[in-house]
């Protein structure tokens, strides 16, 4: 079979194309198993496709039946978003689940969040979930935003098919199930090309603390714009 050059394919394919590449710029993956239309027009097109998205500074990258944007360098004019702190310290934490339970990757997500409550502190969790304060003083309704916004996260993780949920409504007090999806482990290799780490044994709460540690959070002293 003949491949369509790029501009025949803009031409033939031009709303099609325009919503998955709406996705992948917006950091969807696109898996085979939940997007399969959408999948097989990328693995039929690879090749051309590629070579457009190297044009304009990014990668079109293929791994494991799934296919996401990567970008090459980042300055003012990309204009993918890169994931948030939180997305980026949860997906790390789901990453090292999905190896460890690959026959069945569903997790509890209340379960989680109280694993995550013995991990770290109260302060850290705000850390990363809402913002660095320069007095920091731990409190329920502190804790309460924490896991609202932690659930946040999980929906974000959601719309980037990182994650699927399988029951539930992600809300606080409610034991919602969700299921990893292959892609979470881009945030492993983040994690070991950010922190230079060769072995991928490292215990996960060794990883995301060195991700606390050297994580530069804009300190907020404004202590009334928290609901104590």
């Amino acid at each position: 079979m003949n491949e369509k050059s790029l501009l025949t394919i803009f031409k033939e394919e031009r709303e099609y194309f325009r919503r998955i590449n709406f996705m992948l710029m917006n950091g969807v993956n696109i898996l085979g198993d939940n997007m399969p239309k959408e999948y097989n027009f990328l693995e039929e097109n690879f090749v051309q496709l590629a070579e457009y998205y190297n044009t304009l500074g990014y990668t079109l990258e293929k791994q494991d039946n799934f296919f996401y944007i990567r970008v090459l360098i980042k300055d003012r004019f990309t204009p993918i978003s890169y994931f948030s702190k939180a997305e980026t310290f949860t997906g790390m934490l789901l990453a090292s689940k999905y190896f460890t339970s690959l026959e069945n990757p569903q997790i509890n997500t209340e379960a989680l969040f109280e694993e995550l409550k013995m991990l770290f502190s109260t302060e850290n969790l705000y850390e990363i979930y809402v913002r660095k304060m320069s007095s920091f003083v731990e409190s329920e309704k502190r804790l309460e935003t924490i896991q609202d916004n932690y659930y946040k996260t999980l929906k974000e993780l959601i719309f980037y098919n990182f994650i699927e949920l399988k029951s539930g409504t992600l809300s606080r007090n409610e034991n919602s199930l969700i299921e990893i999806k292959k892609p979470i482990k881009r945030f492993f290799d983040l994690a070991l090309a950010l922190y230079d780490k060769d072995e991928e044994n490292i215990p996960i709460e060794d990883l995301l603390n060195i991700f606390i540690k050297d994580t530069e959070f804009v300190i907020d002293s404004d202590e009334q714009m928290d609901e104590e």
